[in-house]
């Protein structure tokens, strides 16, 4: 890989632009080394028909486990594949996420509203209309960051 880089006292953000001729896992990393800021990310990548976007955490209303593929949706309902694990995405996130059950990740922000289900657990609506469940044993947790 060849490297440039242009110092230029006008600039008033670092910009970093990549040239290959396709998406390869290594080019993948490089973006995602380059994305992180401290410890919450500035963007993440997923892919929706083989193409890579870049979606901002505000963009996120929920990340779930779908069969064997981590979807992320985004306001507009619209599901990404991700490739990093559920747990790893978390941690980036920051504190508008909260895990609401094994498989699903949710920003607090674009929560709907809440209703009670069964077995103990509470449905979910996000603002996009995609709903889920919070678990049992996410429910204490959920209920103390609303302040419920």
């Amino acid at each position: 890989m060849r490297v440039e880089i242009k110092i230029d006292p006008d600039i008033t953000e670092v910009v970093a632009i990549f040239h290959a001729p396709k998406m390869t896992p290594e080019l993948m990393a490089q973006i995602e080394m380059l994305a992180q800021t401290g410890d919450t990310p500035s963007f993440l990548l997923a892919k929706n028909d083989n193409k890579l976007f870049i979606i901002e955490p505000e963009q996120i209303e929920i990340i779930r486990t779908e069969g064997s593929v981590l979807k992320l949706y985004n306001r507009e309902a619209l599901g990404y594949i991700v490739t990093k694990p559920l747990w790893e995405i978390g941690e980036q996130l920051g504190a508008n996420f909260i895990r609401i059950s094994k498989s699903a990740i949710v920003n607090i922000s674009r929560v709907d509203h809440l209703s009670p289900s069964f077995n103990g657990t509470m449905r979910i609506a996000m603002k996009s209309g995609i709903s889920d469940y919070i678990s049992r044993k996410h429910l204490a947790e959920f209920k103390k960051r609303l302040g419920l």
